[in-house]
């Protein structure tokens, strides 16, 4: 990678690829102009590092270039710049399958979900992943490991923080990670509820119907699934709370370290550290139309944060369209949820009945043309979410033109775009443009500038 060229880092469904641009000094400020296709986005080139990868999630990019990346079923990859080759590192046991209630094993989202590096890194060497563990106790862990001479040491294992999961129905993991200006770290984590319960909202009350009831998870106060969570890892191994999440320490009924809860799937996470803003993407239901009597069609989201909240499911989605009550034993609808007085009545439920106003969505969309949003085009949908780039932390020689600075990167697997996202002094949308749009890109999954 020279360092004459501007460096975009991409993990696709089965590439692991850099954006470059060459070198030259840009005249396009962030004040609003419209960058001319034909002398710069033109000068952006895709090079492919590395191919034939096996479900690629997230990476990391080292100081000497070199690219650690995680797959799904357990491998942990070293891309190597000078050797210009990969090679497997370390494989973790995960567990990858659901078993259901007749017996049926089905393969799914469960398996290594995320990676990130301590934020002393360079002094203490810790690397920590969060992954389905393989064994038939259902949960999914945080666990520290030293990185030392490009190797995973695996007896300096330890397990920081446990998620207990369901392995009956799929899906929705979450599992990234992002820290904030204390070291906090930020970990998603999914709703753990069965996206085959209803297009709607998943709120199967009935018995035995558990997994299929995401008020038992991500709407439950007492659950870590469908949450963001925040925590402060120590020295030990251990972790302890900070201060300033969602319910203080010692509220019955709650856990301490819920930061964001009412998540779907959040599949990717960024915290700003300049504007102190939590930004992540998340993955909505199926619905390909509003129903009379059930709610909207489904919506993905992108969202931000400046405080702890509730974010709606699977009462809301997108901005605080509500749902309706629905009866899954007599089909019968009753009203729809109130987003500001949001309740949560369900037997599956273990927390608190009484849940706190509903946050809107930064930016949502459907399978269809937003008229909110129309640069997001139509088609399938997954929200993912990169960082904002600030000019002033990469060398010169390395740097995005001026033009760049402060917007937001958002992509999405499904519709295989990367878009730039301007945002106001408060980190509020507000407008957007494609970014490369000549290039093409291969469902797009991780990014890094």
């Amino acid at each position: 990678m020279q360092a004459n060229k501007f460096i975009f880092l991409l993990a696709g469904c089965c590439f692991l690829l850099f954006i470059s641009m060459t070198n030259g000094r840009s005249s396009h400020s962030n004040k609003g102009q419209a960058m001319p296709i034909d002398t710069e986005q033109n000068r952006f080139t895709k090079t492919v590092l590395s191919e034939k990868l096996d479900e690629p999630l997230q990476m990391i990019v080292f100081k000497d270039n070199k690219v650690l990346f995680i797959e799904r079923k357990g491998n942990v990859k070293l891309y190597d710049p000078v050797k210009k080759a990969t090679s497997i590192i370390a494989t973790i046991p995960v567990s990858t399958k659901y078993k259901n209630k007749q017996g049926k094993i089905s393969e799914a989202e469960d398996g290594l979900l995320g990676v990130t590096l301590d934020p002393d890194f360079e002094n203490n060497h810790w690397l920590y992943l969060y992954y389905s563990a393989a064994g038939e106790e259902a949960r999914n862990i945080l666990v520290r490991y030293e990185f030392v001479n490009d190797e995973l040491v695996l007896p300096s294992r330890k397990i920081v923080l446990e998620v207990p999961t369901q392995r009956e129905q799929c899906c929705h993991t979450g599992g990234k990670m992002a820290w904030d200006n204390e070291k906090n770290m930020y970990l998603t984590t999914g709703d753990n509820s069965s996206s085959k319960a209803t297009a709607y909202s998943p709120s199967d009350e009935r018995e035995g119907r558990s997994a299929w009831d995401a008020q038992g998870t991500s709407a439950n106060t007492n659950d870590l699934r469908g949450k963001i969570l925040r925590i402060h890892p120590e020295t030990d191994g251990t972790y302890t709370v900070p201060e300033g999440n969602l319910f203080p320490k010692g509220t019955q009924k709650t856990r301490p370290e819920i930061y964001i809860m009412g998540i779907r799937n959040p599949y990717s996470i960024h915290y700003d550290k300049s504007s102190k803003i939590l930004y992540w993407g998340e993955v909505g239901p199926d619905a390909g139309r509003d129903s009379l009597g059930r709610g909207p069609r489904s919506y993905d989201e992108w969202n931000r944060a400046t405080k702890p909240g509730f974010y709606g499911w699977p009462y809301f989605v997108a901005d605080n369209k509500a749902y309706n009550k629905y009866n899954f034993a007599t089909g019968e609808s009753g009203s729809l949820y109130d987003p500001e007085k949001p309740v949560n009545t369900s037997p599956n439920n273990t927390g608190l009945t009484n849940l706190p106003p509903t946050n809107k969505a930064m930016i949502w969309y459907s399978y269809d043309a937003s008229k909110e949003f129309p640069e997001l085009g139509t088609g399938g949908r997954s929200a993912m979410i990169g960082p904002i780039y600030h000019a002033e932390n990469y060398p010169s020689a390395k740097r995005f033109p001026d033009y760049y600075n402060g917007k937001l990167f958002i992509f999405e697997w499904l519709r295989d775009w990367i878009i730039t996202v301007s945002l106001d002094n408060e980190g509020n949308y507000k407008s957007m443009e494609r970014f490369v749009p000549g290039m093409r890109f291969s469902h797009p999954m991780d990014d890094r500038l």
